[in-house]
């Protein structure tokens, strides 16, 4: 890793990260100011004057029985994945393609440090970058949760959600990001790096709403992430390693795909 352009990139890339931050830290805190433990029903009713696909594909439950299956249900259901889905199409294109596309990756490659090292930093960069959103995501919601509902959130099965949420978009951004290392064209890496995650969102959301559709959210990471059996306990060793071990390979892709393409500078 080369540190100095790790930092830079920190010291590039710091706006979109806190804007992101902002916005779901707006929604974290609105969502939980919203909870009422002591009529719970009164969310069940809301859910049902909705029509019940629109319900169902947007990943909310009338499970509700406490404050971390209200959150896991109506934060992490939808909103926490297409958040920061967004910030990773955004921040992915931005490390690689676009800089080809306006030539100043010729820059990096006049310094002495090889392709692999470039490339390697800047994935580096982007899992850190989701890395530090969830942690002060996950913080924000704690602190809330205490000062609004002291003792009610299970901060561990709230952990364990952020980690397996923070995972799958980690393996989202990488997506973005192996696009970004095999186009040359802006154009081509927008398309691809945005519309491969949108559609896989778009497959997970229809086969909430359908049984019929189902097979859909299995071709996709979506599709093995369920935030209310998260907050209920169930093991998430076993699915937080496919990310984590499928985030680095898509990592390990780009840097391969990257190291032997030619590159118009």
């Amino acid at each position: 890793m080369i540190m100095t352009l790790f930092v830079a990139n920190i010291k590039k890339h710091w706006m979109l990260l806190l804007i992101f931050f902002s916005v779901l830290t707006m929604y974290t805190t609105i969502m939980i100011s919203m909870f009422n433990p002591d009529d719970m029903d009164s969310l069940k009713q809301l859910a049902d004057m909705m029509p019940a696909g629109i319900i169902q594909a947007m990943g909310f439950s009338d499970m509700l029985t406490d404050l971390n299956s209200y959150l896991a249900s109506w934060l992490y259901g939808l909103l926490m994945l297409a958040f920061p889905m967004v910030y990773s199409i955004l921040l992915g294109h931005k490390l690689i393609c676009k800089m080809v596309d306006n030539s100043s990756f010729a820059y990096l490659l006049s310094t002495p440090h090889s392709r692999v090292k470039i490339i390697i930093t800047q994935g580096l960069y982007a899992l850190f970058s989701m890395f530090v959103l969830f942690v002060l995501v996950f913080l924000v919601g704690f602190a809330t949760s205490e000062v609004m509902f002291p003792g009610q959130l299970d901060a561990t099965q709230y952990f364990r959600l952020n980690v397996t949420t923070m995972l799958v978009n980690m393996f989202v951004m990488m997506i973005v990001f192996l696009f970004s290392a095999i186009f040359n064209d802006a154009k081509y890496s927008v398309t691809f790096g945005s519309g491969v995650p949108i559609m896989f969102l778009l497959f997970n959301m229809l086969s909430n709403a359908s049984d019929q559709a189902e097979i859909l959210g299995k071709l996709t990471p979506y599709g093995y992430y369920d935030p209310i059996q998260l907050v209920q306990g169930a093991d998430t060793i076993g699915i937080n390693l496919v990310y984590l071990i499928g985030s680095l390979t898509l990592l390990g892709a780009s840097v391969l795909i990257f190291n032997r393409k030619r590159l118009p500078l």
